[in-house]
């Protein structure tokens, strides 16, 4: 009899342990983020970011791999003003140091730190927002690569808005990842937010950031990724006898060059195309261009 009891309390004990849950975290891979003040963080694991690197400019997908219905069951169907974020980065042993950040403002200057910071701080902090729900804690799930989990509760350690302000939750820290962004990380619905690649200083001249691509977020949930920086605009032209200086927008660490024809009727395609090429610093940059004598019409080619 007693044998039958222990065993009975050992099945109930047993019972009342939680599930092991599927999800699972390597360096590299994209994390998508929902959050709103008052409620728990909701994160997805979305797989390789790579597989929205090295795509051809105007490659458009919609990002997939994530529970809508976990996002829309917690907000409500409207997702009006909930915040999204997302972020990737490789291991500290890897021997190019990349970071992965959404962004909802231009950033108009380089994000360069040293090796040590970037692996004490913003390598950490993605890491740990990806690893800390691994460990054995009771956080309700739905799916294998999705979790919700209450920054103020008792497994808030391994909240988002936790994690990013060492557990102050502080709201003027949050938008910059706790301070170790260079610019906002998130954004509300509906909008859109570039995806930026960021390598540590490691070396001189440091690597420079650029934008992978754009993401725009409808309130109904859907998140679309276009490949490539945002189309350059023209701010101005002038000509000194036969030399034509063509300004123009750009965005930080994209390139640009100049396609020019004095034939309209012409395919864009098979304009002439100047051999200069400008890296973008996210001010206003020139091409100084030398034609035939002829009128000419330009574009800006954004790389």
């Amino acid at each position: 009899m007693k044998k039958i009891i222990l065993s009975s309390l050992a099945l109930l004990a047993a019972l009342a342990v939680p599930p092991a849950r599927a999800w699972t975290y390597n360096d590299n891979d994209l994390l998508l983020v929902f959050r709103k003040s008052g409620h728990p963080n909701l994160e997805f694991d979305l797989g390789s970011v790579s597989n929205l690197l090295n795509r051809a400019t105007g490659y458009t997908t919609n990002i997939v791999g994530w529970d809508s219905t976990l996002v829309t069951g917690e907000f409500g169907t409207d997702l009006t003003g909930v915040k999204v974020i997302l972020l990737a980065a490789t291991s500290k042993a890897n021997p190019t140091p990349t970071a992965w950040l959404s962004g909802a403002e231009p950033n108009t200057t380089a994000y360069n730190v040293s090796l040590s910071a970037w692996n004490a701080n913003l390598q950490g902090i993605i890491s740990a927002v990806g690893s800390k729900p691994l460990y054995p804690i009771l956080i309700p799930t739905n799916g294998a690569n999705g979790y919700s989990i209450d920054p103020g509760g008792s497994t808030a350690y391994a909240a988002y808005d936790y994690i990013v302000t060492g557990g102050t939750l502080s709201s003027t820290k949050i938008p910059k990842l706790g301070g170790n962004a260079a610019f906002i990380v998130e954004q509300a619905i509906p909008g859109s937010l570039d995806f930026w690649q960021i390598q540590p200083t490691s070396g001189s001249p440091a690597p420079p950031d650029y934008l992978v691509g754009t993401i725009t977020l409808a309130t109904d949930g859907t998140l679309t990724f276009v490949a490539g920086p945002r189309a350059a605009t023209v701010s101005g032209t002038t000509r000194d006898s036969n030399v034509s200086a063509v300004s123009f927008s750009t965005t930080v660490g994209n390139h640009y060059s100049l396609a020019f024809t004095n034939q309209l009727r012409a395919p864009v395609s098979t304009w002439p195309v100047d051999s200069q090429i400008v890296v973008g610093n996210g001010n206003v940059k020139t091409i100084n261009h030398t034609n035939s004598g002829s009128a000419e019409f330009y574009r800006i080619i954004a790389q």
